[in-house]
């Protein structure tokens, strides 16, 4: 039986060798379902945001803030917060980042617990216990993952037959990696400048403090959510910041520094909490942007800087932008799926003829496809059905950057990069 597909004009194609099916299950298979980031990274951020409702909702015995122990702001445990916040983006895009960050995580959490007898309840415990278990299991499938990985970059190489090529000179550059470095430094400045803005708030309330006056006020009790209402010694009373009112007994003593109209509790010192809090919603984004985006330059700039190991392959339309890449042996069934870097080529690949002016050449990312060849006039769609014979180039694997020359129609041929390479278990 002969299998139609529009063939990649001569002149255009270099050498490559067709990958088999056999070769293209093996590789399908190296990495197991159960490994997927997606699925463990959700796991994993329920598994944080569980954590974090336990702990909000704790009752230790022992009060938070006293006169001999106070409170103010915890830098040292907001130092483990992003990280622990960025494991989930780890586990779905830098697996690599994941295999080092999950273990620290994990034991720095149930190293804080055990040690500390005051702060946290048995159901703490248990609760973190269980999360340092779950970071343990996603860790073995991140690290199952990682070996598929390798896996799969052997198998492709072993199936390329040592054949080599070098890109398309006319392939559209990619600037998404720089754009991703700029606004995550950004973000994190933004967030830096924030923690800062705290950390001077906090200074400049402890300098006030060495020169206030120190007296014992009468509890009234909790004046809001976040306020403690005092008697002085004087009589007069006064409302005061307190994050944690009740464990100011109604009644009891608490010591109180005043100077002039500025006075707070001795137990809870400035707090840069909101400081903290507002800095992580730009830091952790930035981290993740800045992070994605260097990973990105690397691959971008090693798939660009010599011969890549090729394969000839068949591309069709897989449906919301992807392409479905099978052989040539048994087209009808798709090992992997990428996502093309050119606005409309998934549209143009799914029914030849539909590229009707220059608009459709320019990619999400404004660069151009310069392909004069690339005219359908509707006549190549009888001859070529869906399936187009296309190289890629570079070391194939889940995740990888590729570059892709995909026959264009009319005899020419089409170059572009692609991304989000991943096994199709459909």
């Amino acid at each position: 039986m002969t299998t139609l597909f529009e063939p990649l004009p001569a002149d255009r194609a270099p050498e490559a060798a067709p990958l088999r099916s056999d070769a293209a299950s093996r590789w399908a298979a190296a990495v197991p379902g159960l490994a997927g980031g997606g699925p463990a990274a959700l796991l994993l951020g329920a598994g944080i945001v569980a954590v974090f409702v336990v702990l909000a909702g704790s009752d230790p015995a022992a009060p938070l803030c006293t006169d001999a122990d106070p409170c103010g702001t915890d830098w040292l445990g907001y130092a483990f917060v992003p990280p622990l916040l960025l494991a989930p983006y780890c586990v779905w895009r830098l697996p690599w980042a994941a295999a080092v960050l999950l273990p620290v995580v994990g034991a720095a959490g149930l190293v804080q617990v055990l040690a500390d007898d005051i702060l946290f309840t048995s159901a703490d415990r248990i609760g973190v216990g269980l999360f340092t278990a779950l970071a343990g299991a996603v860790w073995a499938a991140v690290v199952l993952r990682l070996r598929g990985r390798a896996r799969q970059r052997a198998l492709a190489l072993q199936a390329a037959e040592g054949r080599r090529a070098l890109v398309p000179k006319d392939l559209p550059r990619d600037g998404r990696a720089r754009r991703r470095i700029v606004l995550g430094g950004v973000l994190c400045l933004l967030g830096g400048l924030l923690l800062g803005q705290g950390a001077l708030a906090e200074q400049e309330s402890a300098d006030r403090a060495r020169g206030a006056e120190r007296l014992t006020a009468r509890v009234l009790g909790p004046d809001g959510d976040v306020r403690l209402r005092v008697r002085l010694p004087d009589g007069t009373e006064r409302s005061l910041p307190a994050t944690f009112p009740e464990d100011f007994p109604r009644g009891s003593e608490a010591g109180v520094l005043v100077d002039g109209d500025w006075a707070r509790l001795v137990a809870e010192p400035y707090d840069a909490l909101g400081q903290q809090a507002g800095a992580l919603l730009l830091i952790v984004p930035g981290l993740a942007l800045t992070a994605g985006g260097v990973v990105l330059h690397r691959r971008i700039r090693a798939l660009r800087s010599g011969p890549q190991p090729v394969l000839r392959v068949l591309v069709s339309d897989g449906g919301r932008g992807r392409l479905r890449v099978a052989t040539e042996e048994e087209p009808e069934r798709a090992f992997l799926v990428l996502v093309p870097l050119s606005g409309r080529i998934a549209e143009d690949v799914g029914g030849p003829g539909t590229d009707d002016g220059p608009e459709d050449d320019h990619g999400p990312y404004g660069h151009d496809d310069h392909d004069g060849d690339d005219d359908h006039d509707g006549d190549d769609g009888d001859e070529g059905g869906n399936d187009r014979q296309a190289i890629l180039y570079g070391e194939l694997y889940e995740g990888a950057e590729l570059a892709l020359l995909l026959a264009g129609g009319a005899g020419g041929a089409r170059p572009l990069g692609a991304t989000g390479v991943r096994v199709h278990r459909g």
